[in-house]
């Protein structure tokens, strides 16, 4: 049964509480160490004033290429203001009975989310034939946003309901000139039966010359 609570609005208001960059945001460059085991690869990364993304030092068909650009595309992703009337304002917003702890479930056209307070605390849906859900397990707030320090993704069989992976995530960010930047994730990767750890750590973060 739903109840009469202005989804479209606590929706919002969670939305807008992600820590994003600022249109005056200048980009940002720093070396990247990723290690894996006893595997250790360096490189250089850089995400441009208009956020694009380039990955240096380091030849496009290695391995850990891959895996460093689509870090850095994620990065982008997260950190990208977005217009919430644009992105939502043509979608109903449904929202279901209220949780014990004040969570708010909320369903926007084929997407689930959790919403408590002014956080996002996850966000399902079907990609690819799979069960996606994103749980934030950690979050910090600032003055300007908030963002996740541990958050859980979970792949499952749509039909079957089987986990097919699970990846943690541990982030720290650093102050930079003002700017919040990525400074180190971790992250494990449970899959078939096998699990995969990695580091991939930021070194001499500046912000782009305007």
């Amino acid at each position: 049964m739903t109840i009469a609570l202005d989804a479209g609005e606590i929706f919002r208001q969670a939305c807008e509480n992600r820590y994003t960059w600022n249109a005056q945001f200048p980009g940002y460059q720093a070396d990247v160490v990723w290690q894996s085991g006893e595997e250790t690869v360096q490189a250089h990364a850089r995400v441009h004033r208009d956020l694009s993304v380039m990955v240096e030092k380091l030849d496009a068909d290695h391995p850990v290429y891959g895996e460093l650009m689509s870090l850095m595309r994620e990065v982008v992703a997260h950190r990208q203001r977005r217009d919430f009337q644009a992105d939502y304002g043509s979608h109903p917003f449904t929202a279901g009975e209220p949780l014990p702890n004040g969570t708010v479930p909320i369903q926007v056209q084929d997407s689930h989310y959790l919403v408590r307070g002014p956080v996002i605390t996850q966000v399902q849906r079907v990609v690819d034939n799979q069960l996606c859900t994103v749980d934030a397990l950690s979050v910090e707030q600032t003055a300007e946003g908030y963002f996740p320090l541990h958050y859980r993704v979970q792949m499952r069989d749509v039909t079957t309901g089987q986990v097919r992976k699970t990846v943690d995530v541990w982030e720290r960010h650093v102050r930079v000139g003002g700017y919040y930047l990525l400074q180190e994730r971790r992250q494990r990767v449970m899959q078939d039966g096998k699990m995969r750890e990695a580091t991939m750590t930021f070194h001499n973060l500046k912000l782009l010359a305007e």
